[in-house]
Order: C-alpha cells, then structure tokens, then sequence
C-alpha cells in the first residue's frame, strides 16, 4: 500500500476556479514517520452541479478502459478519483455530518456501472472510506477514499490498496495532540490475503499519513478474519486476527475438513500495531494434532493430560502414533457430517503397522478439549446367499447323484 502520486498536469476541467466553489482533494506523499515530508495537492473548479456526476461517470469509465497496466498511479488514477469525486458528492447531497450512513451510496454508485465497496465504522460515525476498483481490470490496483468532516467541510484523501476486497475500517480517538485520530484499515486480495494500514490524523485535522502497513511491516499476509475489540476497555482498539495458515507437517485434510486456526492478539505502541500473543485456537482437531505432535517429542507425560483415560497413552505408542515412518503419516478423510466444528473425525493414519483408519471422538473437561476415545471402525462384510442357477434353454439338466448313505457301524 502507497499514497498517490500526483503529476502537475491538470486537466482542462480541473482549472482553477473561486475559492468559494472550490474542492480540496488531498493527495499527500505519505510516509510511515510524521518527520517526513508530504506533499498536498489541491485541485479545484468542479463542473456545474447538474452535469458533474455524468462528466466524472464518462472520464472514469472511459479511463478504466484505457487504463495500462495494474499500477492505480500515474495516468490510471484520473479514473478512480472521478469515482472518488462522485461519492464525495454523493455524500455531501445527504447532508449532516453522520457518514455512518455512507453505504446508502452503494445502490447510486453500481447503477452508474462502478466496482465499490463503501466501509463505515459505527463507533467512528464522522467517517466513511470508499474502495474503487477497475472493473476493466481484474488485477488492477484499487484506490480507497477516505472522507471526514473537518468543522462543515467535508475532506478526501486517497491511498492505493494492492487488493481492495472485503474492506473494513476501525477509527478511534487518541490521546495524543501530534495525531488525535487514527484509521485502521484491513483489506484483502483477490487470493484472499489480508492486509492492513494504520494511518494518523495530522493535528489541524487535515491530512492523513500512514504510518503502518504491509510493505513496512507486515502485520497479516494469511487468509482470514480480523475484529478490532477493546479488550481492556481503556477506549483504544486491539487488533485480533484468525488465520488460516499452514498446518503440521504431521497432518494434511480433506477440502471440507477442519482446519487449524492461528489467533494473534496485536497491541499498539508508539510506532504502530505489535503482536502480543499467539496461539491455535483451541479446537477438537487441533487438540489431536497438539496430542500426536507430543507422542512423536517423547512427551508422554503431557500427552496423558489430553486424553479422559492416561493408560490409552501407551495404546497409541504401541499402535506406532509416536513414530514417522513416512512424511505425513496423517490424513483428515472426513468429520462430522452438518457441523462446522466436528467433534468426531475420521483419520487414515500410515504407521510402523501398516495403514489404519480410527474414528475419534473428543469431549471437554474443565472446558478444554480432550480425547474421548478412538476405535478401528470394522470393515463391513458382504455375504452373498446361495443360488442356484437354471439351466440354459435346450439343455438337459444333470441327473442327480445319489444319496449315498452314511456309513454304519455294525454292533457287535
């Protein structure tokens, strides 16, 4: 993620115009530490109210189509911010300051024919960020616009987003005079990647810089889910994250199978988000995996702590559970049919004895996961009835043997 770039080119519509009808559009150079430069563009003379929106409409969809490369920068922006010009309108037309209603824009803005997702934060309602894509151009950049009042004047900034889908935006107010608001946002890929920025509000209120993201320190990268809860109620955010990351390498799943999930708690310092905690999810499969995965260390004592009877233990040692024999021994082949959170699985495991198949079941004690139990399921056998078959047309069917009594004993 980047801010924009802006040339000193300015199209034949955007001349200067009278103070009183012009628009700040802010387009800083933003950088991680407040120190650094940046640099704001204003651009003014909006065309006349009543034909603005079908003029930005013709440029953006015209510039979409022209656009070349993914980059959002350069000569492909004038397209997004035509978008950005529009929702900014859009939201001005709604009158009052509560942008917490910005997604009442959403229905104006797919009838013109644009890709765009409209984020608000309930406990922010001051706010509102507009993502815009290139419908043209599936692996595009996107741009999100970021709008705020500042006393009755309502501002936008723009900052590039490498993805753009699924976004979500958290603001809060700070303590601090040197940035009294700052934004988070949390976006994702078109592989479903999240990513986040946190940007901080310069103390006139005019003006974001980023002060976090994924280029300068990358915070998700994984498939997921994130919340911003205030988990020490002090009025500042934490971030949490639910990934989806690689599993043990003793383990591998069925496409529908239960998955581990990693959580991370993340805090924030002075200079941005850190992680404070990290830990799988405590689940029925990731309760098996933690159980197995101390069988193979050798850690048979905090093994027995997993499972509801400690003399099954040496059962799983002599079934071989404590021995690789190849790569990935494991596999999740199915789990409870209807739950998202089975409490039964069943598992092929490849041991020292060969392959075997256990179904396990998993309860709780004291409100953590353990092992139930675990059987061999038994192979069910088919058995077929006796019949016999009639002979074929024109056929003489064979005489019968005869009975040949059993043999007596003569009595003496």
């Amino acid at each position: 993620m980047r801010s924009l770039r802006l040339s000193s080119t300015r199209p034949r519509h955007l001349l200067p115009a009278p103070p009183s009808a012009a628009l700040l559009l802010l387009l800083p150079l933003l950088a991680a530490s407040p120190a650094r430069a940046q640099r704001v563009v204003y651009v003014s003379g909006e065309p006349p109210e009543a034909d603005s929106v079908t003029v930005w409409t013709e440029q953006a969809k015209a510039g979409f189509r022209a656009a070349t490369g993914d980059s959002a920068t350069g000569g492909n922006y004038l397209a997004y911010e035509n978008v950005g010009l529009i929702g900014r309108r859009l939201l001005r037309a709604r009158g009052g300051p509560r942008l917490v209603l910005a997604r009442a824009i959403q229905p104006a803005l797919d009838s013109l024919g644009f890709e765009t997702t409209v984020a608000t934060d309930l406990e922010s309602p001051g706010f509102a960020l507009l993502v815009v894509r290139n419908a043209e151009r599936r692996t595009a950049e996107a741009v999100g616009f970021l709008y705020w009042y500042r006393v009755d004047d309502l501002r936008m900034q723009a900052v590039v987003l490498r993805g753009g889908h699924r976004p979500r935006m958290r603001v809060w107010r700070t303590s601090r005079r040197e940035y009294p608001y700052e934004w988070g946002i949390v976006e994702e890929t078109r592989a479903g990647l999240l990513r986040f920025m946190m940007l901080r509000l310069s103390p006139g209120g005019t003006v974001w810089g980023i002060q976090q993201d994924e280029e300068r320190y990358p915070l998700l990268g994984e498939p997921g889910d994130v919340q911003w809860p205030d988990l020490n109620a002090d009025g500042q955010p934490e971030l949490v994250s639910w990934t989806r990351g690689p599993t043990d390498s003793l383990f591998t799943e069925c496409p529908d199978c239960p998955r581990l999930i990693t959580e991370r708690t993340f805090v924030e310092g002075r200079d941005g988000f850190d992680l404070l905690e990290e830990r799988l999810l405590p689940t029925p499969y990731a309760t098996l995996v933690y159980f197995v995965r101390l069988l193979v260390d050798g850690k048979l004592t905090q093994a027995q702590r997993l499972v509801r009877d400690p003399a099954r233990v040496r059962e799983a040692v002599a079934q071989g559970w404590n021995r690789r024999v190849v790569r990935t021994p494991w596999f999740v082949e199915q789990g409870e049919e209807g739950e998202a959170w089975p409490r039964r699985l069943g598992l092929r495991f490849q041991g020292p004895n060969g392959v075997k198949r256990y179904g396990i079941v998993f309860g709780q004690r004291e409100g953590h996961w353990i092992i139930e139990n675990w059987f061999e399921p038994r192979m069910a056998q088919r058995r077929f009835p006796s019949v016999t078959l009639p002979s074929a047309p024109g056929t003489k069917a064979p005489a019968e043997k005869p009975k040949v009594p059993p043999p007596t004993t003569p009595r003496r």
